[in-house]
């Protein structure tokens, strides 16, 4: 409750001012009277106003000098009210930070929010360059940098492991220097073709290329592993082949040539029986001991081996039956298409028509009994025919023995 400062009336003594609602204050010194309240009379002063049913608000006291009871200064009028001590309405919401202050007075200051922890910076540098000027040149320099790092890599592992199946890993570092050159694996690989140590290890590829029939370095290794097998498999001395891997891919030996010429080799002069051996060595002066090196001539055709081997197995099956021939007219046999058992069963019908070859009368000639027999001769048949017919007319009239010699020479033809 707000209270004034005494001041001089015009009575002369000193009185305290009793606030009534709507009361106004006493005048001042010369003043008009004060106006009595319309519905009630003051309240004496003893009572406190909080207790009063409606207080009226106190004049607000004089900012300097004082202020009068009853009034203001400057004659006008006016006094100091007092808020109430209690704001009517519902209770403060002390949970909701946005609700009006509840008490007299300003609020106490809000307390300042304690300051975040700073996380500590992350020195790692992980390529952003949010906070620096990006440099995409340096980007695209480390970029293919690193490309060519790996590329460089890859190459060599690739080439590398080419010359370890090549049984060349002694130029491993020819090719890292020609990788940090700038060169690529094929680029490597044409290169690394013309050095001494490659020329060394395949020294066929040279001269194939030169004819237009260069193979690949895989088919090149195909070939020593076939060589090397067939030794194995056939028994032949070691290195018969593999020594000679160079001449028969020169010479364009294929590698189903070369296994037929194993396979022949092995029957004439391993497993061919011993009297073919001879007619062999009698036609063409090959001895046992050089026949298999003879099949296995890379500069010998195979054709010309396969049908010398044939003449000689034609001309043993003559010789079995008594009957010699050359090698000329075993070959002429062989190119007729006659096999071993035709040569067998046609040798067998000359020897049994032997004795046509003498006596009296017409005779034939050992050529023209081979001519009828196997080689289809229609003159040398038409010949045989005529002999044995004047066989059988002499051995009619002249006795059983002959006659039983022409029978048995016409059965032999009619064979």
């Amino acid at each position: 409750m707000a209270k004034t400062q005494p001041g001089k009336s015009s009575g002369g003594g000193a009185a305290k001012p009793a606030p009534t609602p709507k009361a106004t204050p006493a005048p001042s010194r010369g003043g008009p009277p004060p106006a009595a309240p319309s519905r009630a009379t003051a309240a004496p002063a003893n009572i406190r106003q909080a207790e009063r049913p409606k207080p009226a608000p106190a004049p607000r006291p004089a900012p300097t000098g004082g202020a009068k009871p009853g009034g203001t200064s400057g004659g006008k009028p006016g006094g100091a009210k007092k808020p109430p001590d209690r704001v009517p309405g519902p209770p403060p919401n002390f949970l909701d930070p946005n609700a009006p202050w509840p008490f007299p007075g300003p609020p106490p200051p809000t307390p300042p929010k304690a300051p975040t922890p700073e996380t500590p910076e992350d020195t790692t540098d992980t390529g952003d360059t949010t906070d620096t000027e990006y440099d995409s040149d340096k980007f695209m320099r480390d970029y293919y940098a690193r490309l060519d790092a790996q590329e460089k890599r890859n190459a060599t592992e690739t080439v590398k492991g080419l010359l370890e199946q090549y049984g060349l890993s002694s130029l491993y570092n020819t090719i890292v220097d020609y990788i940090q050159q700038g060169y690529d694996a094929n680029t490597v690989m044409v290169l690394i073709r013309t050095t001494p140590q490659y020329k060394a290890r395949f020294p066929a590829m040279e001269a194939l290329a030169k004819k237009g029939r260069a193979i690949s370095e895989a088919e090149y290794i195909n070939y020593e592993t076939l060589a090397s097998g067939l030794e194995r498999r056939y028994g032949l001395p070691e290195s018969m082949l593999t020594g000679k891997v160079t001449d028969l891919l020169t010479n364009e030996v294929s590698m189903t040539e070369l296994n037929d010429r194993v396979v022949l080799a092995s029957a004439a002069a391993i497993q061919a029986p011993q009297d073919v051996k001879n007619t062999f060595s009698q036609y063409y002066g090959i001895g046992q001991g050089g026949m298999t090196a003879y099949f296995l001539d890379p500069d010998i055709a195979t054709p010309l081996l396969e049908k010398q081997y044939a003449s000689a197995q034609i001309g043993t099956e003559a010789a079995r039956q008594g009957i010699g021939i050359d090698v000329y007219g075993a070959q002429n046999l062989q190119s007729l298409g006659i096999t071993t058992e035709e040569a067998r069963q046609g040798f067998g019908q000359v020897a049994a028509q032997r004795e046509l070859t003498t006596g009296l009368g017409e005779t034939l000639s050992q050529q023209q009994l081979i001519g009828a027999n196997l080689a289809g001769d229609q003159q040398a048949q038409q010949a045989l025919q005529r002999v044995q017919g004047s066989r059988v007319g002499a051995f009619q009239g002249g006795g059983g023995f002959a006659q039983g010699q022409g029978a048995v020479a016409l059965g032999s033809a009619a064979r």
